[in-house]
């Protein structure tokens, strides 16, 4: 009998003890966009003329979210920086679109009890908490934060480690050449009257921000504006530097109901709000 009470005993304690996981607080989850698509990834770096296209989330710029243990993450998304299990990541929704998973990444040295202890850890989750109920800054004008907040989310991502003293992707302006890619393209929907609009894309792989051109981009006042030049900082910019390092992801990251579909850019160019 006392055996079988220890089972029992045993048997609740494990059913109520919530999951291990591995995956450290602190790590970068990333996923892609409709279709395992995400901006950068090709040369056609093409971006939704129509403003509707960009209303169903056809930028196609994936997802960052931080990963803060105990089987959560804060993420930027649509409602602004929030809370939540770790499922959201990629909501059902966006599984049904063929969003994929892409890994989680940490910093080179995250390793290291010296460069990375416990309480710069523990620092970087409090501010990430702290970011909680801000705005999502759905025309790119700051990306970083400002003082009433307003992410993107991999602007919110790269703002909590600048906090901690570490800077994942180098500041800086691609315009065009080496250390990236550049597509010319050619616009032609209602946005221009269905006349055609030539315009030049950039994608930048060194520095956080990457210049576009865009009918709407001037009347509805959208993106990072740098000496006279629109500018987007792309999840998939953070996601190539070499500051990080892929890590194994034993946490559930897919098929939550969510607070919303998560992607990162979910209605851009030329809304105006």
């Amino acid at each position: 009998m006392k055996r079988l009470l220890i089972a029992v005993f045993l048997s609740i304690l494990f059913i109520a003890a919530p999951p291990l996981f591995a995956l450290e607080r602190g790590a970068i989850l990333y996923h892609a966009s409709q279709e395992g698509l995400i901006y950068g990834q090709t040369n056609q770096l093409i971006l939704p003329c129509s403003v509707i296209e960009a209303t169903n989330g056809e930028l196609g710029s994936g997802h960052a979210g931080l990963y803060i243990g105990n089987g959560r993450i804060i993420h930027a998304i649509r409602f602004g920086v929030v809370e939540e299990e770790s499922n959201n990541f990629i909501t059902a929704d966006d599984v049904d679109r063929g969003c994929q998973y892409m890994g989680a990444k940490v910093p080179v040295d995250y390793g290291s009890g010296a460069v990375w202890p416990p309480e710069r850890k523990d620092q970087l989750i409090v501010i990430a908490r702290e970011q909680l109920g801000k705005g999502y800054d759905f025309q790119f004008r700051h990306q970083k934060g400002t003082a009433s907040g307003e992410f993107t989310c991999v602007g919110f991502v790269e703002y909590v480690f600048e906090q901690v003293e570490f800077d994942i992707t180098p500041n800086g302006y691609y315009q065009g050449g080496a250390g990236g890619k550049t597509y010319e393209q050619v616009y032609n929907c209602e946005s221009t009257l269905w006349f055609d609009w030539n315009g030049t894309n950039t994608f930048a792989e060194l520095v956080e921000f990457s210049k576009f051109e865009h009918p709407l981009a001037d009347i509805g006042n959208v993106g990072f504006l740098h000496e006279g030049r629109r500018h987007i900082f792309f999840p998939y910019t953070q996601y190539l530097q070499t500051t990080t390092v892929g890590v194994a992801t034993d946490v559930p990251v897919s098929g939550g109901a969510g607070s919303d579909s998560s992607q990162c850019f979910i209605s851009t160019i030329g809304l105006g709000r």
